[in-house]
C-alpha cells in the first residue's frame, strides 16, 4: 500500500474516532440533563401538590428548566382570558428576573472573567387561585428557592386580583372598604389570642405586628367563604407553625369588633436572676446560622447577632428568622473593614450602605453595633448612631473551629452572670457547640437574653447611642 493511501486511511480513522468521542460526550450530557429534569420534575410535583386543592380557576401550566447555575420549577394558571393570561405570564417573568438578579453575580465589564463564585440555585413557584361568584379571581403565588442544596425556610407570597368578566387586573387597594384593616386587625388578634394552638405560640409583640397599619392586611385573597389572610413563617409564631392562614367571614369583616387590650409593658428593673448573653458575629450563614437558630428556637432562648450588610443582602431569610425568634439583630459593618483605619466619611458611607441592607431585609435600621475586630477609637465612636457592644468572653471559635474547645473556654470562665460571650455564626463547629451550650447554661440556671436586655436587667440602664459597652462593663 502506498504511503499516501496509508496516511489517508489513518486520517479517516482519526476523524471517525473523534466523531465517536463527540457523540458519546454529547449523549452523556443529554442523559445528565434528562436525569436532572426528571429530578426537578419530581420535586416540583411534590411542591405543587401542597397548593392543588385550591386551584379553582384555569389549567395549570408546568415549566421545568435545568440550567447551570440556575434552574426553574414553575407552575401557573392559564385562564383562557387573553389579557389576564398575558399579565400572569408577565408576573412569572418578573419573578424569574428577580431570582436571576439575586443569584447571578453582577458583571462590571463585558470582558470580566467569572471571578465571583456562581451559586447553583433553583426557583420553585406554585399557586392557588380562588374564584368568587362575581368572577373575581384572587391568584396567590408561593415562591421559594434552593441554593447549594439547601432549601430556604421562607416562602414569599404574592397576591394578584383579576376581574375575569372584564379581563383586567384590579389593584388590591381598590378592593379594601372602609375599616377593612381595622376589622381584620381586631378579628385576628381576638382569634389568635383565644384559639389553640395559636395562643400558646403567639409572639409577645403581636399587638404591634397585627395593628391595622402593621402591614399584615394589605395582602389578601377573596374566597367564597370570606377574606383569606396569610402570615409568613416566623412572622407571628415560631417556625414550627409554618405559614399560618386565616379566613375571616365577610360579615365579620364588615362588623366592628372590639380588639383585646394589649398587655401593659412594665419597664425592666435590675434583676438578681442569672443571665448571660450569647453573641454571634460575621453572619448570616444559611447553614451554620440556621442551625444555631434551630437550637435557640428549640429551647426558647435568645441571642444577639451582629450581621454583615453584604450577607444580609444575600441571605435576608436568615436575618428575618433571627428577628422573628426575638433575637437582637445588630450591624457588624458592611464587609468587615477595620473602622479605626477609615475616615469619618468612609465610616458614614459604610453605615448607610449597611442600613440600606437591613431596611430591605427587615424594614428597619440595625439598632446596635459591634465594630469589626472590636476596633473602636474616639473617631469611630463619634460616627456610630447606635449603642456599641463589645464582649467579656472570647471563645476564639474562629481559631479552634472545634465545638469542645469552645465549650471548654466558656465552662472555664467561672461565674457567667452578666457576661457577654463572643462567637461567630458562620462555623458549623460553633453551631455544634451552641447545641450543647444552650441546654447546659439553662441547666445551670442561666437565662439566655440579648445584650440590650442584659444591660437593662443587670445595670438598670437603657442603652445609649454612641456609648461603648466594653469588657469592663460586662464583668
Amino acid at each position: 500500500m502506498k504511503p499516501k493511501r496509508i496516511f489517508a486511511f489513518l486520517l479517516i480513522g482519526i476523524l471517525l474516532l473523534s466523531c465517536c468521542g463527540c457523540s458519546a460526550t454529547s449523549s452523556g450530557l443529554s442523559m445528565l440533563n434528562r436525569k436532572k429534569i426528571t429530578e426537578l420534575t419530581q420535586k416540583g410535583e411534590t411542591y405543587w401538590a401542597a397548593y392543588q386543592e385550591h386551584q379553582e380557576v384555569g389549567e395549570a401550566t408546568n415549566v421545568v428548566e435545568y440550567q447551570k447555575p440556575l434552574s426553574y420549577v414553575l407552575q401557573y394558571p392559564k385562564t383562557g382570558h387573553t389579557a389576564v393570561d398575558a399579565r400572569i405570564e408577565g408576573i412569572v417573568t418578573e419573578i424569574r428576573n428577580a431570582f436571576d438578579q439575586e443569584f447571578l453575580p453582577a458583571k462590571t465589564s463585558e470582558n470580566e472573567t467569572k471571578s465571583n463564585k456562581e451559586t447553583e440555585a433553583t426557583l420553585y413557584l406554585g399557586y392557588e387561585a380562588y374564584l368568587t361568584d362575581n368572577d373575581h379571581m384572587s391568584l396567590v403565588f408561593f415562591q421559594t428557592h434552593e441554593a447549594e442544596g439547601v432549601l430556604s425556610p421562607h416562602t414569599r407570597i404574592q397576591i394578584f386580583h383579576f376581574d375575569l368578566s372584564e379581563d383586567i387586573e384590579i389593584p388590591a387597594e381598590e378592593l379594601m372598604w372602609t375599616d377593612f384593616a381595622k376589622n381584620a386587625s381586631a378579628y385576628t388578634q381576638k382569634y389568635f389570642t383565644t384559639t389553640e394552638p395559636y395562643n400558646k405560640g403567639l409572639f409577645g409583640n403581636y399587638a404591634t405586628l397585627l395593628a391595622p397599619d402593621g402591614g399584615r392586611f394589605d395582602r389578601f385573597a377573596f374566597t367564597t367563604e370570606g377574606v383569606l389572610f396569610y402570615f409568613d413563617r416566623y412572622d407571628l409564631f415560631p417556625g414550627s407553625y409554618g405559614i399560618v392562614s386565616l379566613t375571616i367571614p365577610y360579615e365579620d369583616m364588615r362588623t366592628k369588633i372590639q380588639a383585646p387590650k394589649a398587655e401593659t409593658l412594665v419597664p425592666p428593673e435590675k434583676s438578681n436572676k442569672k443571665m448571660v448573653a450569647l453573641t454571634y458575629d460575621d453572619g448570616p450563614n444559611p447553614i451554620a446560622t440556621n442551625a444555631i437558630l434551630d437550637t435557640l428556637e428549640q429551647y426558647g432562648a435568645k441571642a444577639t447577632f451582629f450581621d454583615l450588610g453584604h450577607l444580609v443582602e444575600k441571605y435576608p431569610d436568615v436575618v428575618k428568622r433571627e428577628a422573628a425568634l426575638g433575637c437582637e439583630v445588630g450591624s457588624h459593618s458592611y464587609d468587615h473593614k477595620n473602622f479605626s483605619k477609615m475616615t469619618a466619611a468612609e465610616i458614614s458611607a459604610d453605615i448607610k450602605k449597611t442600613s440600606a441592607a437591613f431596611q430591605k431585609a427587615l424594614g428597619k435600621d440595625p439598632a446596635v453595633f459591634r465594630p469589626p475586630y472590636g476596633a473602636c477609637d474616639e473617631n469611630v465612636k463619634k460616627q456610630i448612631p447606635m449603642p456599641i457592644y463589645l464582649w467579656s468572653i472570647d471563645t476564639l471559635d474562629w481559631k479552634s473551629r472545634d465545638a469542645k474547645a469552645v465549650l471548654d473556654v466558656i465552662k472555664s470562665s467561672g461565674d457567667l452572670d452578666g457576661k457577654v460571650i463572643l462567637m461567630h455564626g458562620i462555623y458549623t463547629s460553633t453551631a455544634e457547640a451552641t447545641a450543647i451550650l444552650v441546654p447546659y447554661l439553662q441547666g445551670q440556671g442561666y437565662e439566655l437574653v440579648t445584650v440590650s436586655e442584659l444591660i437593662q436587667a443587670k445595670h438598670g440602664e437603657t442603652p445609649a447611642n454612641g456609648k461603648i459597652y466594653g469588657y469592663s462593663y460586662f464583668q
